[in-house]
């Protein structure tokens, strides 16, 4: 009789390990499903989010180029329109060749 009550207490304490060792194994399952849950729920969102800042960053840097470029192009032609309004005096530029080239 002693020998079926241990018996009995050998096997429930090994079926209270084998509810322990599923409960834990379901706990370990279950946290790992709610990262993966979580790391895609914050993936997403980043990638909304950096896709917002590249598209911001990207407008303004358009932006500045296009600012940038109609500031050139308004500089080249004031260039052009003062050199256009300069006088060109052919003889004095002659003179000065012949005096650094044939002296």
């Amino acid at each position: 009789m002693a020998e079926n009550t241990e018996i009995d207490a050998i096997n429930h304490l090994l079926e209270v390990e084998k509810n322990a060792s599923t409960l834990i194994n379901d706990a370990a399952q279950e946290a790992d499903r709610r990262l993966s849950e979580a790391r895609s729920k914050y993936n997403a969102e980043y990638k909304i989010r950096y896709e917002q800042v590249a598209a911001r960053l990207e407008a303004e840097y358009q932006n500045n180029h296009q600012q940038i470029a109609e500031k050139y192009q308004k500089e080249i032609e004031s260039y052009k329109e003062s050199l256009a309004a300069k006088s060109q005096n052919y003889e004095d530029f002659s003179s000065l060749l012949d005096r650094l080239i044939f002296s």
